[in-house]
């Protein structure tokens, strides 16, 4: 059943990701999510149930639109196979039960605000704010460890990311961050968000190298940071504390 599980996690997951994508793509008019048809963005042709199979759809057409037979995006495969292996992830952590529905959400909406902020920069209030209460209502309740854990430690994360805002003036990154690394403390807790932070920036300085480097931008040039938050809150979720037990041997703060 492990195997059953594993496998029907991932595919939900491959299709939850294809939602995501159209939310995360229509953010700004929410109301065509539920109206109208999928179409290509080249032709404009409406796209049909074969042309619509998460990832595989991709594959069998070998990235090109059935009918303009022009490039589809990187963006879909991606986004499919990264909520996939997210869903895999916590399933894995969590195996079946209300603490995995409960993450399984949060990191939903955590998807759609990773794509958005990779697009245009800019953090979705509404999804933001959503994680957030969530984050709070349920961190201490689903997390190992208690309440006042997960005050310190969004107050940790939070407050680091505010200082930063407060003293580049918004520069380094935006007031939206904040709000974010509130999840990260909430859902990580005491220590394990300091872990959480620690990753996100080493996650953060290694991309930001490697993109100057390909793409020839200097410093001056800007790169969101939530995604790299998210990612290392999922990231220090899984194996945060694995890492304090390795580096503290059996000691915790």
């Amino acid at each position: 059943m492990f195997v059953v599980y594993s496998i029907l996690l991932f595919v939900i997951g491959l299709c939850i990701g294809s939602f995501l994508n159209v939310i995360a793509l229509r953010i700004d008019n929410l109301s065509t999510v539920w109206k109208g048809r999928s179409f290509c963005p080249h032709c404009k042709h409406t796209l049909g149930w074969r042309d619509l199979i998460p990832l595989f759809s991709f594959v069998v057409l070998l990235g090109k639109c059935r009918y303009c037979k022009k490039t589809i995006s990187w963006q879909y495969p991606a986004v499919e196979l990264g909520v996939g292996i997210l869903f895999l992830l916590l399933f894995l952590k969590f195996g079946i039960g209300l603490a995995l529905i409960y993450y399984l959400a949060i990191f939903s909406i955590m998807a759609v605000v990773f794509i958005y902020d990779l697009k245009t920069q800019m953090v979705p209030e509404v999804f933001v704010w959503i994680a957030l209460g969530l984050s709070f209502l349920g961190g201490w309740y689903f997390g190992n460890f208690s309440f006042w854990e997960m005050i310190l430690g969004g107050l940790i994360a939070g407050g680091l990311f505010a200082l930063l805002v407060i003293v580049s003036k918004e520069t380094w990154m935006g007031a939206g961050d904040i709000k974010i690394g509130l999840i990260m403390g909430f859902l990580l807790g005491y220590p394990v968000a300091i872990v959480g932070l620690f990753s996100s920036f080493v996650l953060g300085s290694i991309v930001g190298l490697i993109y100057m480097k390909v793409a020839s931008k200097t410093l001056k040039d800007s790169l969101p940071f939530a995604p790299f938050i998210i990612a290392s809150t999922l990231l220090a979720m899984i194996v945060g504390q694995g890492i304090i037990n390795w580096y503290w041997g059996s000691y915790l703060f």
